[in-house]
């Protein structure tokens, strides 16, 4: 039995450190809806307002790591305590804004591990707007993002005590991949009572550079390569949802292609632009969340929205996790220039004319 618990514990660890040597998948959130800039660098501007947006996501709490406990420490020969909180932790920041009607700049900033394996994103989005009719516009935008990626080898050890392909201590690497999208929005109300119509596609990790550490043997192992990530993402607002005047039902999805398909499909009812609710549901990971928010700020705080969300697995995974927490942020708004004040500038010659 002890066998039998030492093997699943190292398969979990495996399988939640991230697959080490091959291809990795960026963090995903259930408020994609609420961060497009950070999947599809198009989307910085769109709306002509400035937009700061927070997330912090603690995946699979509760799960943690057993292997220890079948390593006795090599001084006292006793079992070590195992490795708490080895669920996936995320923290995403992202700061948006337009340049004039035509364009956006944004900057992104993403905080991400996944078991002994850490991410560290910082992206610069730049896009380019061309206005259509009835305000609708298309934007084309790209990303440079400098992705460091490091590795804890200590930890890992533990796994496989003496394999000389396992580094020695806390590894890191730092590359520049790059990404482009497209972007079309329509705010504009509809004649079957729609607003807000929005649909992006993104490629990110173009270049897909590959990470590298120095093991024992002094041999490099490759222990990450990005793998190329496809986002097609959109949603729509129905207005006078059920009849009712005081609903909107805001519908959206999210399709991700990379290595494997992903597939999030969201419905949220807002209730007189003030309270949010609704239901998510995740391919692959295999997940049901309840989502709720509630953006009826009023005053400097207009245009500030809180949501949260809980998914609940749909796996194994569920027998030794909590579940997946997540908590999200925004807060947008106009930012104008007051016009110019006319002066009107008096000669002596002139001081007794009157001013226009």
């Amino acid at each position: 039995m002890k066998k039998i618990l030492h093997s699943i514990s190292v398969l979990a660890c495996f399988l939640i450190s991230g697959n080490v040597a091959f291809a990795q998948q960026d963090p995903y959130t259930t408020h994609y809806a609420f961060n497009r800039t950070l999947y599809n660098p198009a989307a910085v501007g769109a709306g002509n307002k400035y937009c700061f947006s927070l997330l912090s996501h603690h995946q699979y709490l509760g799960y943690e790591d057993r292997t220890p406990e079948f390593h006795p420490n090599k001084t006292t020969k006793q079992p070590q305590s195992p490795v708490k909180s080895v669920g996936p932790k995320t923290q995403m920041f992202s700061f948006s804004m337009p340049v004039t009607k035509y364009g956006g700049f944004g900057i992104g900033f993403i905080n991400d591990r996944l078991g002994y394996e850490r991410s560290t994103h910082v992206k610069i989005d730049a896009a380019g707007r061309l206005p259509l009719a009835s305000g609708a516009s298309i934007s084309v935008g790209f990303e440079a993002n400098i992705l460091q990626k490091g590795l804890d080898g200590d930890k890992l050890y533990a796994l496989a005590t003496g394999d000389p392909s396992i580094p020695g201590g806390d590894v890191n690497a730092t590359n520049t991949v790059f990404g482009a999208g497209a972007y079309y929005v329509d705010p504009q109300e509809s004649a079957v009572s729609t607003r807000n119509l929005w649909v992006g596609l993104s490629v990110l990790n173009l270049n897909s550079p590959t990470y590298t550490y120095t093991a024992q043997n002094n041999n490099d192992i490759v222990f990450s390569t990005p793998e190329m990530h496809f986002h097609l993402m959109g949603g729509i607002t129905f207005l006078n949802f059920m009849g009712n005047p005081d609903l909107k039902f805001h519908p959206s999805a999210k399709f991700k292609r990379a290595g494997v398909n992903q597939l999030d499909l969201t419905g949220l009812v807002e209730y007189q632009e003030k309270l949010w609710g609704g239901l998510a549901y995740r391919t692959t990971a295999d997940a049901v969340s309840v989502m709720l928010g509630y953006s009826g700020f009023k005053g400097k705080l207009k245009g500030l929205r809180v949501g949260y969300s809980y998914d609940l697995t749909l796996t194994r995974i569920l027998s030794v996790s909590s579940g997946t927490h997540e908590l999200q942020l925004n807060y947008c708004f106009e930012f104008k220039l007051p016009p110019r004040p006319r002066i009107n500038i008096l000669t002596p010659p002139f001081m007794n004319r009157q001013s226009d």
